[in-house]
């Protein structure tokens, strides 16, 4: 998608069916139908703690540079929260922190934003309401917010890190977008144009609101290209500063959460200073045996799509561009 105006430049979703044969799809395979971008809801995972992190900078609660320490385990609401290797850091600043995909520093940070602001911000952001693009069966997606009967200082905890809540990946794709355009929630469309004869009507960009300060998407932009450089470089494209931030969530059932499998997304934007698009990649159920991480399957997808937009789009490396403002400025 753009994130200067919305518009969609691509959508895809597997498995399909052949539009021009819809009658041959078998009843019980109906479900091919929807379009799981805007209609299926799914717990987004370590791609949300973009959200909990921005929305902390955006209060002034931290900053890129500030240290937390990570014991291994944390405990908000009466729930322990581990990171996901079970493992201990030490002392961490928050970029680190994102970079490693700390959950226990990610529900530090919620909690000290506080459970009113956190919420507020999700909401911002546009989660829990629709995009209002221009395509049929779109829903809100779960947030749970402490109004609700069902809600628990846990809820806050978990939500922080994409978990305990559930989006689309359209919205989730919106809302970086808002990262990447200066803070701007925008209305996300597919149909550029409608022409009738002579006459063309044009959609114009729909901007919903702004979310965040421009200086706190500028900074989340630089935090997430060092997450890309540092702990997710196979989504990277070589000669680009690539922005993005990976996530694994554990898949809800009626007994918990299921074991061994996973949903796995990679979430971001290219070049990181001047993003061109905003790019989602979500993985249901990736193969155990092959790996169920984000990083080693959503993410290496991530990165050869970024190289074929960056090409398409004619995006010179981050040399050339930066010799050329260089020259401008002279």
């Amino acid at each position: 998608m753009d994130p200067q105006t919305g518009e969609i430049y691509g959508m895809v979703s597997l498995p399909d069916y052949d539009p021009n044969r819809y009658e041959s799809v078998p009843q019980e395979s109906y479900n091919l139908f929807n379009n799981p971008a805007v209609s299926a809801q799914y717990e987004p995972g370590s791609i949300y703690k973009i959200i909990t992190m921005a929305a902390a900078m955006d209060a002034g609660i931290i900053t890129p540079t500030m240290t937390y320490n990570d014991s291994g385990s944390f405990t908000i609401g009466g729930r322990v929260i581990f990171n996901s290797n079970r493992m201990a850091n030490g002392e961490v600043t928050v970029t680190r922190a994102l970079a490693l995909s700390l959950n226990v520093i990610t529900a530090q940070i919620a909690e000290e934003l506080g459970a009113d602001a956190f919420y507020r911000y999700v909401r911002l952001f546009g989660f829990g309401e629709a995009t209002n693009v221009d395509l049929s069966g779109e829903i809100y997606g779960l947030i749970k917010t402490p109004s609700d009967d069902t809600w628990s200082e846990a809820d806050l905890g978990t939500n922080s890190f994409g978990q305990g809540l559930a989006c689309t990946p359209l919205q989730m794709l919106n809302a970086t977008a808002a990262i990447a355009n200066g803070g701007r929630l925008v209305q996300p469309y597919i149909v550029k144009a409608r022409v009738a004869g002579s006459q063309a009507q044009i959609t114009e960009p729909v901007v919903t609101r702004q979310v965040i300060k421009p200086e706190t998407a500028h900074t989340m932009a630089s935090m997430m290209a060092e997450v890309v450089s540092t702990s997710a470089s196979l989504a990277g494209v070589e000669g680009y500063s690539v922005a993005g931030k990976s996530g694994t969530a554990q898949i809800p059932s009626a007994e918990g959460y299921v074991q061994e499998e996973t949903i796995v997304s990679f979430v971001g934007f290219a070049p990181a200073d001047d993003p061109q698009f905003v790019l989602l990649v979500k993985i249901d159920r990736p193969d155990p045996e092959i790996n169920v991480w984000a990083g080693q399957t959503a993410a290496p997808v991530f990165g050869r799509i970024a190289k074929r937009l960056l090409d398409h789009f004619s995006v010179p490396p981050d040399d050339l561009r930066l010799a050329a403002a260089l020259e401008a400025g002279n």
